[in-house]
């Protein structure tokens, strides 16, 4: 019975069209948002790319077709005033969702008040001591990921950085949890997580 249902959930994937899309269908959706902002003379705007590496999602379109993501799934969040308006915008493998009016503008005006400190305030590696209070490197591997990228103030700066950079998951303590979790680009992101839950059913695809 499980191979027969098996069989044609395959039998009806491949009788669909599929569409495939990767890291850089992605990031060429992320340019050309980004370039119509700079369009419309909006030059303030961040986003956050969120992804865990061989982590692959599937979805049904309007029109019927499949969308898979190829290889790695991303979600990228972009974030910008429009006028007095917070907005938010979605971005995945399968294409574009329709931007957002946020409640309110905190993580906006937190950026603009904390840009400097979001430029220099890096992620460090997980570090820990050993036995004989020699430092080693992180040995647990951890998929998912966190990449800013910042266009600020006429400047721009970014950083990625592991979500294990942020535990304390290995057998010896992490020396760098307590600086990690303090710098503003952490704090940002939870602040970005809460509002991304808030928003998770209003996000609607563009086609």
């Amino acid at each position: 019975m499980k191979k027969l249902l098996l069989f044609l959930f395959f039998g009806i994937i491949s009788a669909m069209s599929i569409a495939q899309n990767d890291k850089s269908y992605v990031e060429d959706l992320v340019s050309e948002f980004t370039e119509s902002l700079k369009n419309r003379d909006i030059t303030n705007y961040f986003y956050m790319n969120k992804y865990c590496i061989g982590k692959t999602k599937m979805f049904q379109l309007k029109d019927g077709k499949m969308c898979i993501s190829k290889g790695t799934y991303y979600e990228v969040f972009i974030f910008w005033m429009e006028g007095d308006q917070a907005m938010i915008k979605k971005i995945d493998n399968c294409g574009m969702f329709f931007s957002l009016a946020l409640a309110n503008n905190s993580v906006l005006d937190y950026v603009n008040n904390n840009s400097k400190k979001l430029e220099k305030g890096l992620v460090k590696a997980y570090a820990v001591k050993n036995p004989e209070n020699v430092p080693v490197k992180r040995s647990k591997v951890y998929p998912c990921n966190r990449l800013f990228q910042f266009n600020w103030d006429n400047n721009s700066y970014g950083q990625k950085y592991n979500l294990y950079d942020l535990t304390n998951e290995s057998k010896y303590e992490n020396l760098n949890f307590e600086s990690n979790n303090k710098l503003e680009v952490v704090v940002l992101e939870k602040s970005l997580e809460a509002i991304i839950s808030e928003n998770e059913f209003k996000f609607k695809r563009q086609f």
